[in-house]
């Protein structure tokens, strides 16, 4: 499973004030990949691989906390917390062919 965060800064001082707390504090980032836009300056992705649905959510809910460590990045998003935005993925196998729906009332 992967976990996918996206977030905009609202300027690029805010950017470079960023950069200076994820360096002070390398083990906060884990296995995460994080990556710059080359289109939309100050656009950021992070990319949390090979998590188990447990994982993923524990990060997803300590990110989203009013009480963590991850509210000081609040003030560099645009939009604060609401301005960061998660989303889990899961593999998908484009050479099998997808299951059919079950048709409504049929089981």
């Amino acid at each position: 499973m992967i976990l996918f965060c996206e977030y905009a800064f609202v300027s690029g001082e805010a950017q470079n004030d960023f950069a200076e707390w994820a360096v002070s504090s390398p083990d906060r980032w884990g296995s995460a990949e994080l990556l710059a836009s080359e289109v939309q300056p100050g656009l950021f992705v992070e990319i949390w691989r090979g998590l188990d649905e447990q994982s993923a959510e524990r990060i997803r809910r300590e990110r989203l906390e009013e009480h963590s460590e991850w509210r000081e990045m609040d003030k560099w998003v645009k939009g604060g917390r609401e301005g960061l935005r998660m989303w889990t993925f899961r593999p998908f196998d484009y050479r099998r062919p997808p299951v059919p729906p079950v048709p409504n009332g049929s089981v």
